[in-house]
């Protein structure tokens, strides 16, 4: 019994290793290529500005890459405080089993023998 459970918590261990390693590399290159996509579209507003509204453009695109920092962050906070604990199915099967040998040692045996 106690080989099964470590047999799941292996395959847990192994799911949560392949998922954390594919969301970090496409949330990287997601990263990536929206920082130079927004780079670029505040490069070319502060060009296009550049005459007239130098310091208007600068500050608005500041200000855009604070609130997106400040929504990024809260987003993060969130997903953080969702995340369910590593090896709960696990977890949850020890406890039963846990339950189940207590609950055989605490029957009486039915040929009245201790």
């Amino acid at each position: 019994m106690g080989q099964t459970r470590l047999e799941l918590a292996g395959v847990e261990l192994a799911q949560a290793r392949q998922n954390t390693v594919q969301t970090v590399v496409w949330a990287t290159l997601l990263a990536l290529a929206l920082a130079f996509g927004s780079l670029f579209v505040c490069l070319a507003v502060v060009a296009l500005f550049w005459d007239t509204h130098r310091m208007l453009a600068i500050l608005g695109c500041v200000l855009f890459y604070a609130a997106l920092g400040g929504l990024f962050y809260a987003r993060l906070r969130q997903v953080l405080a969702e995340q369910t604990p590593l090896f709960e199915t696990t977890i949850a099967e020890l406890g039963r089993d846990r339950q189940a040998i207590l609950d055989s040692l605490n029957t009486p045996n039915p040929t009245g023998e201790p």
